[in-house]
């Protein structure tokens, strides 16, 4: 399998490549813009889950959406949580993604889509043996933040420090993310 995935995302657009149209809406807040990436040339950024690249951020789609293609390493698992309203679907790309919805753990393997309405208790995570990778659309978006945000945690803190959570709990607070979190979730049963 190739190493190089591309992701081509029009938003609302008729045009084509390369076609110029006199009048057409230009991207600023509230417009989205046509994004095209190579995702070989975008930077990963490691967190304590993994590595994250970021394909359209809510700033790009106008406050829309977002995507992330998220890699997460074996053993890695949120815990229980909720977006009020926020909206994710997951894709699998590579790997085994793990979910937990109403109690029950499904594995889904590549080629798998997860749809996780807002309000929606759920937990997520990787009970594999391979690094599982995931293209996850947030909408609206905004909550893409927190990946950028606990990258930057990572640089100074790793998962193993007994301060590791709490620091992740003020971070959530302190960029109001929609997220609430619930419970823990022994995610690797």
């Amino acid at each position: 399998m190739a190493n190089c995935s591309v992701a081509l995302l029009s938003v609302s657009v008729s045009l084509t490549i390369g076609q110029v149209k006199s009048g057409a809406v230009p991207a600023g807040p509230g417009n989205p813009k046509v994004i095209a990436v190579n995702t070989a040339d975008l930077e990963a950024f490691p967190y304590d889950a993994g590595q994250a690249k970021f394909l359209a951020s809510s700033e790009d789609t106008g406050g829309g959406w977002s995507l992330v293609e998220l890699t997460e390493m074996p053993g890695y698992h949120t815990n229980f949580h909720r977006h009020l309203h926020t909206a994710e679907a997951f894709y699998v790309l590579e790997g085994v993604l793990s979910v937990n919805l109403s109690g029950k753990t499904v594995d889904y393997p590549a080629g798998s889509y997860v749809f996780i309405p807002p309000g929606t208790a759920h937990a997520q995570g990787n009970r594999g043996k391979l690094p599982v990778k995931v293209l996850l659309t947030m909408t609206p978006g905004g909550f893409e933040r927190s990946f950028r945000d606990r990258s930057q945690l990572f640089k100074t803190t790793r998962p193993s420090d007994p301060d590791f959570r709490k620091k992740r709990l003020e971070l959530a607070a302190k960029g109001s993310y929609d997220v609430e979190f619930i419970e823990n979730w022994d995610g690797l049963k």
